[in-house]
């Protein structure tokens, strides 16, 4: 079970953090030194880190993996417990 959590969340993760950054707002492939307009929005931004040394795309990633985790322990049906034999 937490293999398969931890490979859902490798190949699950990545995507969509990818599309999260593409959504939420302009990022041009490759940066050019005359885009101005992109220049000045990033001085503008508050600093990356939500925690110092933790970024925001880090905290993503866990929040991701945890969502992935409960939504697994919640859809998998728990084992039941093995069958005793009736007492004598």
């Amino acid at each position: 079970m937490v293999f398969t959590i931890v490979v859902a969340a490798y190949v699950a993760v990545p995507q969509v953090v990818r599309f999260v950054d593409a959504v939420r707002g302009y990022d041009p492939a490759f940066y050019e030194p005359k885009d101005f307009e992109r220049q000045a929005w990033l001085k503008r931004q508050v600093a990356s880190t939500v925690i110092p040394g933790l970024s925001w795309e880090i905290m993503i990633d866990i929040i991701l993996f945890l969502l992935v985790a409960v939504v697994w322990l919640t859809f998998v049906p728990a084992r039941s417990p093995g069958r005793h034999p009736p007492p004598r």
